[in-house]
């Protein structure tokens, strides 16, 4: 699973804080805050399909990893829609996200 240290190792905090700044800001460019999100959740997807590999399927791992798949998927057309940002979706992300990093926090 994710746990604390690889929230804190990727810098998953400060991306999260990050999105909160954009989404209240709400400014059409700011790619570069949202690259740092995305980066942190694609580290999180790579964590999750190494235990993956290490342990082997198991209903809580590939849940989490489905879950983290899917945050990017919503993060990535928010952020680079053909025009601007949208920021519905990125929010819809930033909650999923935040949602990941309290489980992982909590243990």
């Amino acid at each position: 699973m994710i746990g604390p240290e690889v929230i804190e190792r990727h810098g998953c905090g400060k991306a999260l804080e990050m999105l909160d700044r954009v989404l209240a800001e709400r400014p059409e460019q700011h790619h570069e805050e949202v690259v740092e999100v995305l980066r942190c959740l694609v580290a999180m997807r790579d964590h999750l399909i190494h235990e993956r590999r290490r342990q082997g399927p198991s209903p809580d791992l590939d849940e989490h990893l489905d879950h983290v798949n899917a945050v990017v998927s919503v993060m990535t057309s928010g952020s680079f829609p053909v025009v601007g940002l949208n920021h519905e979706r990125l929010k819809d992300a930033r909650d999923l996200m935040a949602e990941i990093i309290d489980t992982a926090r909590r243990g």
